[in-house]
């Protein structure tokens, strides 16, 4: 053990990685997030929570391994398409989406039934990529459960469409 620690304090640090899983309820995340949303502009979610400004559904897979050789694909939630609209960074974009959801899990804002970038008491991992001039909002979960309702959300969102 001294030596891990006498190691750890010559080369700088170490990151230390718990095995435990993380015990934190989407409360809790939501209200540890809330304090980065008192500025984030209500415009930088608009694009998003428009169904009219997604161009396509399609499902968000993970792949783990399940021999030496095989990969096997599972659903973790959903990848929404975004059409274009006006200059906007893929981080506000971001912090938006992520607001909406501390919004929602905290209670501030009511769910709707096909808001695919909320879910009650369930903690979604939302990141945004740019895809050519549009955005790919990816909404990932860990249960099997809720990823097939955030896709089923998020393709009942496309549908109303006007």
């Amino acid at each position: 053990m001294r030596l891990i620690i006498a190691s750890c304090a010559l080369l700088g640090g170490c990151a230390l990685i718990s095995p435990l899983p993380d015990m934190r309820t989407a409360s809790d995340r939501a209200r540890e997030l809330s304090p980065k949303c008192s500025g984030a502009p209500e415009s930088a979610t608009a694009q998003a929570l428009t169904p009219s400004m997604v161009e396509s559904v399609e499902p968000a897979y993970s792949y783990v391994s399940s021999g030496p050789v095989d990969r096997q694909a599972r659903l973790r939630g959903a990848r929404i398409h975004l059409r274009p609209a006006g200059p906007q960074s893929r981080e506000a974009l971001q912090r938006g989406l992520e607001c909406h959801e501390v919004s929602v899990l905290l209670g501030r804002t009511g769910s709707a039934s096909d808001d695919p970038y909320a879910l009650d008491n369930v903690w979604l991992d939302i990141s945004v990529d740019s895809e050519g001039d549009g955005f790919v909002v990816l909404v990932r979960t860990e249960s099997l459960a809720d990823a097939k309702l955030v896709l089923d959300r998020a393709r009942r969102f496309v549908g109303h469409r006007a």
